[in-house]
């Protein structure tokens, strides 16, 4: 069961990130490894980082492989490289939860968001960019490891873009 989950309307947020795909059972050992080489780049740069780092699952094939952008928001859009892409979460709608927990749970939360979404009669949103639509579900990592060590408290955001009505 999910602890007051919400929809709220949020801006347009602009962001950096690697774009990488993954297989599902690779994402832990993977994408994780990815924060730091886009938080350097980001301070290398004197970009302003204005919120969690985060995963964005924005497609998931039939070879059970996602497509997910690891980043960090920023204030203004910026162009990245040859690595860093520059994108952004479309301003709308969006279903969003707290969990508190070790990430593997999150599974789950993602399971029951889809649930309530069903139950509420609400539907996932999709973003088009360089001509392809995309999800915008998405784990912000509130709390940091390495600051708080046990898992059981750490915090994460998920939020769920939702189709406009």
């Amino acid at each position: 069961m999910l602890k007051n989950p919400h929809v709220e309307f949020r801006n347009e947020q602009h962001y950096l990130a690697i774009r990488k795909k993954v297989k599902m059972s690779d994402i832990s050992f993977e994408l994780p490894q990815l924060i730091p080489e886009v938080i350097q780049w980001v301070e290398k740069n004197n970009i302003t980082q204005t919120g969690p780092c985060f995963f964005r699952y924005l497609a998931f094939d039939s070879v059970d492989e996602l497509l997910v952008d690891v980043g960090v928001p920023t204030e203004t859009q910026v162009e990245g490289d040859n690595k860093i892409i520059s994108a952004s979460f479309p301003a709308a709608e969006y279903l969003t939860v707290i969990y508190t927990g070790d990430y593997q749970g999150l599974k789950n939360v993602h399971m029951g968001l889809e649930s309530w979404m069903k139950e509420n009669e609400l539907e996932e949103g999709r973003q088009e960019m360089d001509g392809k639509e995309y999800g915008a579900r998405t784990e912000h990592y509130i709390t940091d490891p390495r600051e708080v060590p046990d898992p059981k408290d750490w915090q994460t955001e998920v939020s769920i873009l939702l189709a406009n009505k």
